[in-house]
C-alpha cells in the first residue's frame, strides 16, 4: 500500500545537519535517523516521533483509499 506523497507530509530521513530533537531536546547528530515534520519545521529522534510518524502514514493512506472509492 503506497499512498500519494505530498510536501508537507512527516518523512524519514538522514539528518544532514546537527539540531535539536523538537520532543526530547536531545541533541540530534549529523548522519541520524530522524522523522523530519515540515509542516512544523522540526526534527525528532526516530525513537521520539515513530509512533505519530507512523500513524500519520496509516491516516494518509486511509484518506488516498477513501478518495479513490467516490
Amino acid at each position: 500500500m503506497s499512498y500519494k506523497k505530498r510536501s508537507l507530509d512527516p518523512r524519514q530521513m538522514t539528518s544532514r545537519f546537527a539540531s535539536t530533537c523538537y520532543t526530547c531536546k536531545k541533541p540530534i547528530k549529523k548522519g541520524e535517523e530522524i522523522i523530519y515534520w515540515p509542516n512544523g519545521n522540526h526534527a525528532e529522534h526516530l525513537a521520539c516521533g515513530e509512533a505519530d510518524y507512523r500513524h500519520s502514514l496509516a491516516s494518509f493512506e486511509d484518506e488516498d483509499n477513501y478518495s479513490r472509492q467516490y
